[in-house]
């Protein structure tokens, strides 16, 4: 720690600096996009050494906050983080904890219902657009083998999430749904079609504001998946999940 450094608990400093400099983005105005100050006159504003500021920086870059460019017109910029900065961390935390893709589906079991309700109340038309077009793409893949079908029905759920206008589980849904990508497992069988119909009235659903029937047919949605997989690949259910590679996921390389 240098002399004009705050004092705080040994080894937070850096974490300390991170959390002033968010603070300090909404205080100032500050949008995804600006541009923070040059390196001196950060290290003046918040009083910590080079060192500290760019192991701040560091730490808002891994947790997807920042973006550090080089050259020129170079230099830190905010971001606005995405859902894999939780998925990835929650991923990594269930994962020593010994989760499940039970308790995975467990969960979404709890969350996902309510969030379709939401999506009912909330969804915009832009939304609908979006929900109706998982529906196509489902009934296409249906009957085709390899993971195209997995591919849309991830997508559906993220799109729900979404269309819930609710920060919190639109960011929550996503890092659960990567997490059942981290396990082998297939639909049940004989269950493509029944899922796409039950998809479909959800999303009829959503575009009539009905959130009762929204929420009901999703937990049987969910339901029967578990259900088919305790018939069909009741091992698949015991085994633990992995910490995910959420990037790759959300990019549509292994939607499931």
């Amino acid at each position: 720690m240098t002399a004009t450094e705050p004092a705080v608990r040994r080894g937070s400093l850096p974490a300390h600096t991170a959390r002033r400099i968010l603070r300090d983005f909404l205080a100032r105005g500050l949008e995804p996009g600006d541009a923070l100050a040059d390196e001196a006159t950060l290290v003046e504003r918040y009083g910590v050494s080079r060192g500290t500021l760019r192991e701040a920086l560091r730490l808002l870059t891994f947790l997807g906050a920042v973006v550090v460019k080089a050259g020129p017109q170079g230099g830190a910029r905010l971001v606005t983080p995405g859902p894999s900065v939780v998925g990835s961390a929650l991923g990594m935390v269930v994962q020593f904890r010994g989760a499940t893709l039970r308790t995975v589906f467990e969960s979404r079991l709890a969350i996902e219902p309510e969030v379709a309700a939401l999506a009912a109340a909330h969804r915009k038309d832009s939304d609908l657009e979006l929900l109706v077009e998982s529906v196509a793409s489902l009934r296409s893949a249906r009957r085709k083998r390899g993971p195209e079908f997995a591919a849309h029905s991830g997508r559906y759920h993220l799109r729900v999430a979404e269309a819930s206008h609710n920060d919190v589980l639109a960011t929550i849904v996503p890092a659960l749904a990567v997490m059942t990508t981290t396990v082998p497992w297939r639909f049940p069988h004989g269950s493509r079609e029944e899922l796409t119909g039950l998809i479909s009235t959800v999303v009829d659903a959503i575009r009539s504001g009905d959130g009762s029937t929204a929420r009901a047919v999703t937990h049987v949605m969910i339901k029967s998946v578990v259900d088919g997989l305790q018939r069909d690949q009741p091992a698949s259910l015991e085994r633990r999940i992995l910490w995910p590679d959420v990037d790759e996921v959300l990019s549509g390389d292994r939607d499931a």
